[in-house]
């Protein structure tokens, strides 16, 4: 019985009685093929309830996104058809099936290509960009894991010269990674008004917080070149402060010249921005 339902009358079998079995529908799924055989063909599920009943077929929909559900599922007799009248999909409800990582971000390409692969008319170009950005940022993500994985391993007591050089030099190479995958979603955000023409508002955070990120950014990626005491080839004196890490093993800070960004709480938050901004422009396009 659904929850709630009141239980059945007792009804006696006789000889000669036949028992007809009802279907009990809770869900359907949403699939990349008219024939589902295949496990990668399956998108997503989502919960469905009665409308009414018909002789001959019963109606239904589906569970609007924050709607409360009393799990009621929908009741077909054999023979009857199912006719689905009111199909709604919201981007939050395809969202809300993907699992948070440690850090607690929820890995956003999965839900965006998902969204994307419903219905036709999608854009190819603001499509490849919105993903590209999108994977850019879950990249940004595993890496700043990895940082935070390495600093708790290098908290550990008793650890010899190898295993604090070992863990150092990951810590490092992730955050440098990290921040040029980063830098890149969040460059991406800003032009894609003008790229893209994308709705949304860029995010205050992604405004106040690129000149650090950018300058930061430029120097990991350019880091051949600050190697040398150098920005665009010439001789500089912030070039070699990328290479300073006390502050991120300290105060969880980056520092380049006289740009500073916050690994524990700026970056989380512009991970979030940047995230919301895309979900909401795939949304809206």
């Amino acid at each position: 019985m659904d929850p709630g339902e009141p239980e059945a009358e007792r009804v006696p079998l006789y000889d000669g009685d036949e028992l007809i079995v009802m279907q009990a529908l809770s869900h359907i799924g949403f699939n990349t093929s008219p024939t589902p055989n295949t496990p990668e063909s399956f998108l997503f599920s989502c919960r469905i309830v009665p409308v009414k009943s018909e002789p001959g077929r019963v109606l239904a929909r589906t569970l609007r996104h924050g709607e409360p559900d009393t799990g009621q599922r929908v009741h077909v007799r054999p023979g009857d058809q199912l006719k689905l009248v009111d199909v709604t999909v919201h981007i939050d409800h395809i969202d809300s099936q993907e699992s948070a990582t440690a850090s607690g971000h929820v890995p956003l390409t999965p839900v965006l290509w998902t969204w994307l692969s419903i219905g036709q008319g999608h854009d190819p170009t603001r499509t490849r960009y919105l993903l590209a950005a999108a994977r850019r940022l879950d990249t940004a993500n595993r890496l700043l894991m990895v940082m935070e994985d390495r600093r708790n391993q290098l908290n550990q007591d008793e650890l010899g010269g190898p295993q604090i050089r070992r863990c150092f030099f990951d810590l490092v190479g992730a955050v440098e990674m990290a921040v040029v995958a980063l830098g890149r979603a969040v460059d991406m955000v800003r032009q894609a008004p003008d790229l893209v023409g994308c709705t949304v508002p860029v995010p205050a955070q992604v405004v106040s917080s690129w000149p650090a990120l950018h300058q930061i950014r430029n120097a990991y990626e350019h880091i051949e070149d600050r190697a040398l005491g150098q920005v665009h080839q010439q001789p500089h004196p912030d070039a070699l402060t990328i290479f300073d890490q006390r502050q991120l093993l300290t105060h969880d800070v980056l520092v380049y010249g006289q740009h500073r960004l916050d690994v524990a709480e700026e970056i989380p938050n512009l991970l979030a921005e940047v995230r919301q901004f895309l979900k909401d422009a795939v949304a809206n396009g």
